[in-house]
């Protein structure tokens, strides 16, 4: 299909440009070269509309790209803590944030916010966890503050029977590798804002499309996982180190390009794609949360609605010891147990210096304690029955 998709051109494109429009029912869609481009295009649109804007508010637990894409943006990185029970944002801590009067008069310190005003902030679906964007919605007060919606593991999921991706102001996905729908790497934005929608015209617009080169490494990437995506045969991708998976890496300059047509070609049928992979992965996650309830095992977890297609199942273990452990031994024997991002956002080490100071103790924790269990289409009864054994036998 992607072969295909090259030969179609850009009629592949607007293929799925007007189907996107039309499932997620939104006025305007833009295809690009990865949910990292497709966050920092939205940065720079915003900031041309409102240029005495700066910061971008986000949680101090996340993926490392959105603060990639923050710093690739020339914008400010301002921090919110986690709420203790959950993934979200700490509403209480947000709430100051947000009520906070810049000060004018600041002489422009290399660290401080204060003299800043709130460019946007940022609710995170993590793992597919759906955003509490309401609420987020209701304790704005500025309106030149705009919600950017990161979408980027979360593509299928609801809230309320909202369709995630259209509760903010503006949103984005990600197509990469080891999402819920991917095109090997891929980026979508949409939003029903005219005005924002005109800055990100001319920039998209000006976006170069991938050369000869790019493009056959997006070919040579797909083929190969295609061939090795079986977990079995995972550890030949992971001896590619040019394929760079499973790494967490701080990188604030990547390639911000148009999707290709062998991108958009992949995408053929993706809806339904989408709907089989979530409805598996939300059979693994109700299976773990029966596993746990079952066993004892001494870890805990957040889901309070089973309905989620999670990308993954998120524990947390409080014993370092045992989480070091539970990880040792699942890279030994290859079972899928795998850390989250070993670090809060503050204590990236290139960014030390650069955010305002501020302790996030609940981010932390989740850096310290997180391990993920998988809920892969791939995942058969044996391969919980040994997930489950390992962990009854480290953590107890």
């Amino acid at each position: 299909s992607g072969i295909f998709g090259i030969l179609s051109g850009q009629r592949e494109l607007k293929r799925f440009h007007s189907e996107l429009k039309e499932h997620f029912g939104v006025r305007h869609c833009y295809l690009v070269s990865s949910g990292k481009a497709a966050f920092t295009l939205i940065l720079l649109a915003l900031k041309e509309l409102s240029p005495d804007r700066d910061n971008v508010l986000i949680p101090a637990f996340t993926c490392y790209s959105v603060p990639s894409s923050v710093v690739r943006a020339n914008l400010r990185i301002q921090l919110c803590d986690l709420h203790p029970d959950g993934l979200d944002f700490d509403f209480a801590q947000l709430s100051t944030l947000l009520s906070q009067v810049p000060l004018e008069s600041n002489p422009g310190g290399s660290s401080g916010h204060s003299g800043r005003k709130v460019l946007a902030v940022v609710p995170t679906h993590l793992f597919g966890y759906p955003a509490d964007v309401e609420r987020l919605r209701k304790l704005i007060r500025d309106p030149g503050v705009t919600i950017v919606e990161d979408a980027a593991q979360a593509m299928g999921e609801t809230r309320e029977e909202r369709k995630i991706g259209t509760l903010g102001d503006v949103s984005f996905f990600s197509l990469g590798r080891g999402k819920a729908f991917s095109v090997v790497e891929g980026g979508v934005i949409l939003t029903d804002r005219d005005d924002l929608a005109e800055a990100l015209d001319r920039l998209v617009g000006r976006l170069p499309r991938y050369g000869l080169l790019p493009l056959l490494n997006v070919i040579f990437k797909a083929l190969a996982l295609i061939m090795l995506v079986h977990p079995r045969l995972f550890w030949v991708p992971r001896s590619m180190p040019f394929l760079r998976l499973g790494e967490t890496l701080f990188e604030p300059h990547f390639p911000i390009l148009r999707m290709s047509s062998f991108q958009a070609g992949l995408a053929r049928n993706w809806r339904k794609r989408l709907e089989i992979s979530r409805d598996v992965r939300k059979k693994k996650v109700n299976r773990w949360v029966a596993v746990l309830e079952a066993s004892g095992i001494r870890a805990s977890h957040f889901l309070r609605d089973q309905s989620l297609g999670l990308l993954r199942f998120p524990l947390r273990v409080s014993d370092m010891k045992k989480r070091e452990s539970l990880l040792r031994e699942s890279a030994r024997i290859g079972s899928g147990i795998a850390p989250v991002y070993p670090t809060s956002i503050d204590a990236i080490p290139a960014l030390k210096g650069k955010l305002e100071s501020g302790a996030f103790p609940v981010a932390e924790s989740r850096a310290r304690e997180l391990v993920t269990l998988p809920t892969h289409e791939y995942l058969t009864e044996d391969d919980i029955a040994e997930i489950s054994e390992l962990m009854s036998r480290v953590l107890g």
